[in-house]
């Protein structure tokens, strides 16, 4: 079986990551920045990509989302049920701030439901999780001893929970669970470095 990679790029928008995830052939993506660079790496790979999973709404991981589903056509695109609203919604995505709004509505973009599996490369799946605290958008992805989380958990950082859609009771438990979940799973956070499973007592 081919071992599964993850390749990290930051984005020009808040330093933002997007990872891509992929065997030789195939390969998912999480949250859309600089189409640009990614583009280029699926090219030189000579990978497919299936679906694009979307961590939250928010501009600064949503602003290539458009260019992303123009550039690969059949991948679909996973988000909460809310997510799929904001993303339709130039002020709860906050794009309308940054004069870039993005409203898009596609049957392409995929409402999932806590713990629900997406496949991915080499036979493996992801299990999604909502984790709603940071925005009402949020959902991580763990699977093949990773955990995608977003801004939901950003080792050794606190995460806002205030914007319009936060849950500031619910933000310090998820918090809480991921960085227990860390202590076995590498961490992909939003923004900032990924962080071994060893090293999950970063946090003051």
């Amino acid at each position: 079986m081919q071992k599964v990679k993850v390749r990290k790029f930051v984005n020009s928008v808040f330093g933002s990551n997007t990872y891509v995830i992929h065997d030789g052939c195939e390969a998912v993506i999480v949250d859309a920045g600089d189409l640009a660079p990614v583009r280029d790496y699926m090219a030189a790979n000579e990978l497919r990509v299936t679906a694009i999973l979307l961590t939250h709404t928010h501009y600064d991981h949503i602003y290539g989302l458009r260019l992303y589903m123009e550039a690969w056509p059949e991948a679909t695109v996973y988000t909460s049920e809310f997510g799929r609203q904001a993303l339709a919604n130039p002020k709860w995505n906050f794009s309308r701030y940054h004069d870039d709004p993005v409203s898009i509505e596609s049957p392409r973009v995929v409402a999932i439901a806590d713990d629900d599996e997406i496949p991915a490369p080499a036979g493996t799946t992801l299990r999604a999780f909502l984790t709603p605290g940071h925005d009402a958008s949020c959902v991580s992805y763990a699977g093949d001893g990773r955990l995608f989380c977003g801004d939901s958990y950003i080792p050794g950082v606190k995460v806002f929970d205030t914007f319009p859609h936060s849950d500031r009771k619910a933000a310090p438990m998820w918090r809480a669970r991921l960085r227990e979940m860390s202590r076995t799973l590498r961490a992909y956070p939003g923004h900032g470095v990924v962080v071994a499973a060893s090293n999950f007592n970063i946090d003051p």
